[in-house]
């Protein structure tokens, strides 16, 4: 164990010791590989050193992820403005977000995963387009699509949404249940996408089409158009999917998240109603809903880093306790299989901090 000068601190480097803040709050746990995201919180909170393990760097390659996605998010918010301020869609820089995206999904369908779902409401916007690409091209790819496919899918799923840009805010982040007129209003941004991406150079009407029928649902219950089943691109039904489950577990100005396992549920009773069962199913068994090496708190009070996801029963993984929101720091961390433990279960996900 070394004691390590934040000047001195590096990407990849792990934590021996749990960080504390100086009025007793946890900052960041043991264990955390660095990330540049946690270099900034340390000096936002004047943490002058951490302890860091010895020998047990992590591969520049394997933390590189994080600014891909730091990246992709900065270049969708910029193009969500840019639409907003009546400009034109960056399509070179988003076509380069997605390609990124693209090749680490190949690479690794995991890529990302850990760094999915987390965000606060302010930034809800431009990190759920993001996920629903990441989501979107990890089923795609599952379900056997080639690359070039998987960067128009990826292409038609991070620009999902854009016509809420034309959507006015007052309806848009209105913190309880719209009106029927102020719905009639929001449902119009799935028109609005298709002909902001239309009319974007380099962009086709395959992504366009993306944007217009991403609420159709397999039943016909949907809109604009009251599509149903194969009537629905792929594409499409594949998005429809991936937007839904990251609504469900993100926090909303009007209602609390829902965990992931429950998000899955949702999915699932909803196989060959809402959505396309082929899709629902490669769906779940492709996203992992708690990812090794995430945080999650025990309805006990304990905070544990996932260690394995059981595909059967992925609502119960196995958890390495580090530490608990009340009490004294866990020193030797200790194992949970919540298979084996049933009265114990996942009441939130704390993210990668």
């Amino acid at each position: 164990m070394t004691k390590m000068l934040l000047t001195h601190l590096k990407p990849g480097m792990k934590l021996a010791k749990d960080v504390y803040l100086d009025d007793g709050r946890l900052l960041l746990l043991s264990g955390f590989i660095i990330k540049p995201m946690y270099i900034k919180k340390l000096k936002l909170f004047n943490v002058p050193f951490v302890y860091i393990r010895e020998g047990e760097d992590i591969p520049e390659s394997e933390v590189c992820e994080e600014e891909v996605y730091r990246e992709a998010s900065r270049n969708i918010e910029r193009v969500l403005k840019c639409v907003r301020d009546g400009k034109d869609i960056d399509t070179p820089a988003i076509k380069d977000t997605v390609n990124a995206i693209v090749k680490k999904v190949l690479e690794n369908e995991s890529a990302f995963m850990q760094l999915t779902g987390i965000r606060d409401i302010d930034s809800y916007t431009f990190l759920h387009s993001l996920d629903v690409c990441i989501y979107s091209v990890i089923t795609g790819k599952a379900l056997g699509m080639h690359r070039k496919d998987l960067t128009q899918l990826g292409l038609g799923a991070i620009l999902h949404d854009i016509g809420k840009c034309k959507v006015p805010l007052e309806i848009l982040m209105k913190p309880s249940k719209l009106t029927e007129e102020e719905f009639d209003i929001m449902k119009q941004h799935t028109v609005y996408g298709h002909d902001i991406i239309k009319n974007s150079p380099g962009l086709n009407e395959t992504i366009a089409s993306i944007a217009c029928r991403h609420h159709e649902k397999w039943d016909g219950s949907g809109y604009p158009m009251g599509l149903k089943e194969y009537q629905i691109d792929i594409f499409s039904r594949i998005v429809t999917t991936a937007d839904i489950y990251d609504a469900l577990t993100s926090d909303r100005v009007y209602r609390r998240k829902n965990l992931p396992h429950e998000a899955s549920s949702y999915i699932l009773c909803n196989s060959s109603i809402l959505f396309d069962p082929d899709i629902s199913d490669a769906f779940i068994k492709n996203i992992s809903i708690y990812p090794q090496g995430s945080v999650v708190v025990l309805n006990t009070g304990e905070v544990g880093k996932v260690l394995k996801e059981y595909r059967h029963m992925p609502e119960r993984p196995k958890i390495s306790v580090i530490a608990c929101r009340e009490g004294p720091p866990v020193l030797n961390p200790y194992i949970i299989d919540l298979l084996k433990a049933p009265d114990t279960f996942i009441v939130d996900i704390l993210s990668s901090y």
